[in-house]
C-alpha cells in the first residue's frame, strides 16, 4: 500500500528544507572558486528533482493543522527557545548557534597556543544563524524554533499522506490522529527495565519521573521520539524526513532518480542518521532489480547530489580518526555484552516487531529490523552515536509499521493478538515518553548563554571531563580543508573564565 506515490510538491518542499542549509554552507564557507560551481550543481540537482509539477497532496485544512501542530510540538518538546526547560545538550547547541550567528563564514577558535576549526554537522543551525547575523542572537533562537516547527510540520504532512494511503478518506482525520499520537510518543518499552532497576535500587518504581530513562542499557540507546526532540532535533529531523519520503515514494521509479538528494543533504545535518537512511534507500532501490537500481543511481539528479556531497563529506571527515570507534565485543566481556545486547533488542525493537509482523509485511520493514539488530554491535563516537543516530530512520519504519498495524483490518486468529500487542506496546511507550518528557515540568528553564563560544561552553558544561570534543572541532590548519575553504575568522576563547557562560543558572 505504501511506496507508490509519485513525487509532488510536498516532496519538493521536503527536499528544499533539507537542502537550504547545504546551499548556505557552500555559499559562505567555501572559497569563491569552489563555491560557485558547487552551488550551481546543487541548484541543478534541485531543479531536476521530479515533483515540481505535481499536485499538493494535502488539503488546506490538513496543511494548516500540520503546520500549527508542528510549531506547537516545537514549543513543547524542544529546547530551542528556553521558555521551558532545555536539556543539557543545549549548552553546546546554543554555543554553536551563537558562533555561527556572529560569523557566517568558517568559524575558528584560538585556545591558548592552539587553533581549531568548527567541524560539525551544521545543517540544522544555518538558516537561523543567517537570520541571527542580521537581527541578533534572540532572533536566531526564534528562527531556530520556527525552523524546527516547519520541519515537524513537514513530518506530520508526510505522515498524513501515508495514513491516507492506508484508510478510506472518510476516516482520514481519525487515522491521522492515531498516527500522530503514536509517532509523537513512539519509543521502546524503557519504562519496564527502569521500574525494575529503580525498584532493585530501593528508590521506588517511579524514580525515573523527572530523570528520564532511555539510557537504562548503558551501552547503547535507541532514542524515543520524545527523547530525540528534547536532546537532538538536529539528528531526528533529517532521518525522519528521509525515512518518510522513502516510505511514501520508495517503489516509484521517478523518485529513485533523485533518492540521493535527501541523503546528501542529510549528511550535513547528521552523518550517522543519513547513513541509516542510506542503507534503507539501497534496499528500496534494489527491490526493482539490480538493473533498475543502477539506472536510477546514474540518473542526473543522483549524480549531481553525489558531487554536492563530496565537499560536505571532506569537511565532516577531516580529523575524524580521533573519534573513538570499535566493535562492541572488543571493549566489554563477550557474554555480558551479548546478553545486554539481546535484552536491549527485546525491549526496544523485538516487542514491537513481533506484534507488527502479525499484521504488516514489507521488505523495508524487514531491512529495518535487521539493521536495528546489528547496529549495537559497533560503537562509534561518544555515547555510542552509531546506535543512537543510525537507528533513527529504521525506527521510523517500525513506527509506521505499527501505525499500519493499528489501522489495518484484522483477520484470522493471530492478527487480533498482534493488534492487542501493539496497543499494549503503544501504552507502555507513551508512559515511558511521559517519563522522559517529565524533565520539562520538573526542571526550571534556564537562559541561553549570549557570549560563550563552543570551547568556553564545552569547558564549563556538564560534559566537562567526560566528552571528547573531536567530533566538533579539528586542528587548524588542516591540509585537506584549507585549499578550498574560505579563510576562517578566529574567535579568541577564554576557557578558564568559569561561571561566565550561565551566570543566571544553567543545567
Amino acid at each position: 500500500m505504501l511506496g507508490h506515490a509519485p513525487p509532488d510538491r510536498l516532496t519538493i518542499l521536503v527536499m528544499a528544507y533539507l537542502m537550504v542549509p547545504v546551499l548556505l554552507f557552500l555559499a559562505t564557507w567555501l572559497a569563491v572558486w569552489a563555491a560557485l560551481p558547487v552551488v550551481l550543481i546543487a541548484l541543478a540537482a534541485m531543479a531536476l528533482t521530479p515533483g515540481w509539477y505535481g499536485p499538493w497532496p494535502v488539503g488546506r485544512g490538513m496543511t494548516a493543522a500540520c503546520l500549527a501542530l508542528g510549531l506547537l510540538w516545537a514549543v513543547g518538546a524542544t529546547g530551542t527557545h528556553h521558555l521551558l526547560y532545555s536539556a543539557a545538550d543545549w549548552q553546546i547547541r546554543d554555543a554553536v548557534l551563537l558562533d555561527l550567528t556572529i560569523q557566517p563564514g568558517p568559524v575558528a577558535y584560538t585556545v591558548g597556543e592552539q587553533t581549531w576549526l568548527l567541524r560539525a554537522p551544521l545543517g540544522y543551525y544555518m538558516p537561523a544563524a543567517l537570520i541571527g547575523h542580521v537581527l541578533g542572537f534572540g532572533a536566531a533562537q526564534a528562527a531556530l524554533w520556527a525552523w524546527t516547527g516547519l520541519g515537524l510540520g513537514l513530518t506530520l504532512a508526510l505522515l498524513a499522506c501515508l495514513t491516507s494511503a492506508m484508510v478510506p478518506a472518510r476516516r482520514g482525520w481519525v487515522a491521522f490522529a492515531v498516527a500522530g499520537a503514536l509517532f509523537i510518543s513512539f519509543g521502546g518499552l524503557d519504562i519496564l527495565p527502569n521500574i525494575w532497576l529503580d525498584w532493585r535500587a530501593g528508590v521506588g518504581p517511579w524514580a525515573s519521573w523527572g530523570r528520564g530513562g532511555d539510557w537504562w542499557a548503558r551501552l547503547f540507546q535507541y532514542s524515543g521520539h520524545v527523547t530525540l526532540l528534547l536532546w537532538a532535533p538536529n539528528h531526528a529531523l533529517p532521518a525522519w524526513l528521509a525515512a518518510l519520503l522513502l516510505l511514501r515514494h520508495g517503489s516509484e521509479a521517478r523518485f529513485a532518480r533523485a533518492a540521493a538528494l535527501p541523503l546528501a543533504a542529510g549528511v550535513f545535518w547528521s552523518p550517522l542518521s543519513a547513513a541509516g537512511a542510506a542503507a534503507l534507500t539501497m534496499v528500496a532501490l534494489l527491490r526493482g532489480g539490480v538493473g533498475a537500481a543502477l539506472r536510477a543511481a546514474f540518473a542526473p539528479p543522483n549524480l549531481l547530489a553525489v558531487v554536492v556531497a563530496i565537499p560536505l563529506c571532506l569537511y565532516l571527515t577531516a580529523g575524524s580518526t580521533a573519534i573513538p570507534h570499535h566493535p562492541l565485543l572488543w571493549e566489554h566481556p563477550e557474554a555480558w555484552a551479548a546478553g545486554r545486547w539481546l535484552l536491549f533488542l527485546a525491549i526496544e525493537v523485538l516487542s514491537w516487531a513481533a506484534c507488527a509482523l502479525l499484521l504488516v509485511r514489507g521488505k523495508l520493514l524487514t531491512a529495518s529490523l535487521v539493521l536495528l539488530c546489528l547496529l549495537p554491535g559497533y560503537v562509534f563516537g561518544p555515547g555510542n552515536e552509531m546506535t543512537m543516530r543510525g537507528g533513527i530512520a529504521p525506527l521510523v519504519v517500525l513506527a509506521v509499521a505499527a501505525i499500519a498495524g493499528l489501522l489495518a483490518p484484522v483477520n484470522g486468529r493471530l492478527q487480533p493478538l498482534g493488534r492487542v500487542g501493539l496497543v499494549a506496546c503503544a501504552a507502555l511507550a507513551a508512559a515511558g515518553s511521559a517519563m522522559e518528557g517529565s524533565l520539562i515540568v520538573t526542571h526550571v528553564a534556564w537562559p541561553a548563554s549570549r557570549d560563550c563560544s563552543l570551547p568556553e561552553a564545552a569547558r564549563q558544561s556538564v560534559f566537562t571531563g567526560s566528552t571528547d570534543w573531536s567530533h566538533y572541532v579539528v586542528t587548524w590548519p588542516d591540509r585537506s580543508l584549507q585549499t578550498w575553504l574560505a579563510p576562517p575568522n578566529f574567535r579568541h576563547t577564554q576557557t578558564d573564565a568559569l561561571a561566565r557562560c550561565w551566570p543566571q543558572g544553567g543545567v
